[in-house]
């Protein structure tokens, strides 16, 4: 325990001195500060309709920017972790002394992980500050739902972490697996979303039918949902709604189809546990994509030449 303790602990003091966390987190509290001039803008312009309508989707908004920076961190911090180590050849005198590769690893991957949320914690604290300094109500229910996902935010950063070390144990060069890193949460969360929902759409209307109808609606959701459930941030959305509205994204659809869905999702009061019995297949769904590429990962360092 102690050789993990020490390997986490290096860890977690150069992550706080690399120049890439203060890049990467100046870069989204810049972001974040035009984001929230963006939301007021927004609420001004919504809210005299419907304050209620335009404080939701402010966080939304603010959930989702939270998202892509965790994915993002989470990924180019883990894309150096072993392949760095074995570029220098830093990694053979480590592991010369009484330490396991198993250790070395878990140390490492703990340690990052507690820089990123770190970073996250940060960011997320500068996020919402600069709404409150731009006049945002932001009333409890806003807070209470952030409290509330700060733990599916912490499993979230660890699927994008261990996607990370997955780079890190196949591609050789620290370089190239942080531009892959990079790339990778921005398609998955981004790009691959927005194809994959253009394509339904155009297959719907090529087959003829009116997308407008419920019943049809209906199944290009669904299949819209097939499509995303390998991407974590579905998986999050899911897990929010649950928090938020008491519905799953199937029941949302479902609701749709029966005409009797107002596009207004109103709060639910449910509990915190009842949400997360919605919402048991997404947690299970984002525990597996953590411990899959961490495991493959594993295997590969194990059998790794450190040369």
């Amino acid at each position: 325990m102690s050789s993990i303790l020490n390997v986490s602990m290096k860890e977690i003091y150069e992550g706080i001195k690399t120049k890439r966390l203060l890049i990467v987190l100046v870069v989204f509290l810049m972001t974040g500060a035009g984001y929230a001039y963006w939301i007021k803008s927004t609420i001004m312009r919504i809210g005299l309709l419907d304050t209620d309508m335009a404080l939701n989707a402010a966080q939304n908004s603010q959930i989702s920017s939270m998202m892509l920076f965790l994915a993002i961190l989470g990924a180019i911090f883990g894309a150096d972790a072993i392949n760095r180590e074995v570029e220098r050849g830093t990694i053979k005198v480590t592991l010369s002394h009484p330490i396991y590769r198993d250790q070395y690893l878990l140390g490492k991957f703990l340690g990052r992980m507690a820089v990123v949320i770190m970073a996250f914690l940060i960011f997320a604290i500068g996020s919402i500050a600069f709404l409150l300094i731009l006049g945002v109500p932001l009333g409890s229910e806003f807070v209470a739902t952030f409290v509330k996902m700060l733990p599916f935010f912490v499993l979230f950063s660890l699927v994008y972490l261990s996607l990370g070390f997955l780079l890190s144990t196949f591609i050789k060069k620290p370089s190239t697996a942080i531009i892959v890193a990079v790339i990778l949460p921005i398609f998955l969360e981004i790009v691959y979303p927005s194809v994959a929902s253009t394509l339904v759409v155009l297959m719907s209307l090529r087959e003829g039918v009116a997308p407008t109808n419920p019943i049809v609606l209906q199944e290009a959701l669904k299949k819209v949902y097939l499509l995303l459930s390998p991407v974590p941030g579905y998986h999050m959305d899911n897990i929010l709604n649950a928090i938020k509205y008491g519905v799953s994204i199937s029941e949302f659809s479902e609701l749709l189809a029966s005409g009797g869905f107002s596009l207004t999702l109103k709060p639910s009061n449910i509990s915190y546990l009842e949400a997360i019995g919605i919402a048991w297949k997404n947690i299970v769904a984002l525990v597996i994509m953590f411990l899959l590429p961490f495991a493959i990962a594993y295997a590969k360092f194990m059998k790794m030449e450190l040369r």
